[in-house]
């Protein structure tokens, strides 16, 4: 993290600000940025993205799983109005977990979200949604399935957003 960030003014002096390099973020405001990425990342862009459209980028199915990876875990992190999708992710491994398909441990229920978003490309928008239930459905397995976790946390602490 950077600590210090040197500015210089109009005098020609130096000035020394402490502080994060982003300003003060926090899980929510993580949170919040990566929902605003994926709502306007998954929609196609307007013109059909042709010449005349404004300049747009659109997300590919692995950016916006990924992100909503990033997304649900921010989530979990943050509390509050994210919570939701914790309870998403706790219904969906429930579907499974509740003894209706025998014994399947969470872990299972990974391995299945993990398949599903390596062998099937999915639309963005379902991507995105497929990407945040894995996030709290991985965090819940613990084991190998909370990597992406891990990484999605430790990157953020280093980077000083939360």
């Amino acid at each position: 993290m950077i600590d210090h960030i040197v500015i210089a003014a109009a005098d020609g002096s130096l000035h020394i600000e402490s502080g994060r390099l982003l300003g003060s973020v926090g899980s929510g405001g993580v949170a919040l940025a990566l929902t605003g990425v994926l709502i306007t990342g998954i929609r196609e862009p307007k013109g059909g993205g042709g010449k005349t459209s404004k300049i747009r980028k659109r997300l590919t199915s692995d950016q916006a799983q990924w992100t909503g990876v990033a997304a649900g875990t921010c989530y979990i992190t943050a509390g509050s109005i994210w919570t939701a999708s914790g309870s998403v992710s706790d219904a969906f491994a429930r579907l499974f977990t509740s003894g209706a398909f025998g014994t399947v441990g969470l872990g299972a229920v990974s391995a299945l979200l993990a398949g599903l978003m390596y062998f099937r490309e999915l639309a963005p928008a379902r991507a995105a949604v497929t990407g945040i239930i894995a996030a709290g459905v991985w965090a819940q397995a613990g084991g190998i399935w909370g990597l992406p976790e891990a990484l999605v946390l430790t990157g953020a602490h280093a980077a000083g957003v939360m």
